[in-house]
Formats: C-alpha cells, sequence, structure tokens
C-alpha cells in the first residue's frame, strides 16, 4: 500500500525544485522564483507546526521489513 505524500513532503520537494533551478541559472535570481521560495519556505515552517498537514500513518500502519 503506497503512502499519499504529505503537505509538508511536496512542499519540500517543490522548494527543492525551484533551488535547484536557481543554482543552475543564476541569471533567474532577481524574477519572481526568488519570491516562490520564500513563500515555500514560509509554507514548510506553518506546514510544520499544523499537524494535519504532516504525514498521518494509517491505524495498524507497520513499516516494512528490511532485510539489513
Amino acid at each position: 500500500m503506497q503512502i499519499q505524500p504529505s503537505v509538508l513532503d511536496q512542499l519540500q520537494r517543490a522548494h527543492q525544485l525551484v533551488a535547484e533551478a536557481l543554482g543552475r541559472a543564476p541569471q533567474l535570481h532577481d524574477c519572481r522564483l526568488d519570491q516562490a521560495l520564500l513563500v515555500l519556505n514560509l509554507s514548510i515552517q506553518r506546514a510544520r507546526r499544523t499537524p494535519r498537514l504532516r504525514l498521518r500513518l494509517p491505524p495498524g500502519y507497520r513499516e516494512q521489513d528490511l532485510p539489513f
């Protein structure tokens, strides 16, 4: 069973993608992508404080046995 990523996980992935794009193209630092990073960062902070935006494991969920 696959678990849907939490809002916090999705925000962190989006932040990573935008930061990576800005790292590869420094000429974009003056555009709205800078603002997108700020908004994503603030959203991540808020999601960390809001329990319903973090990952919830379903009742009875057990971690898979790892071979090591």
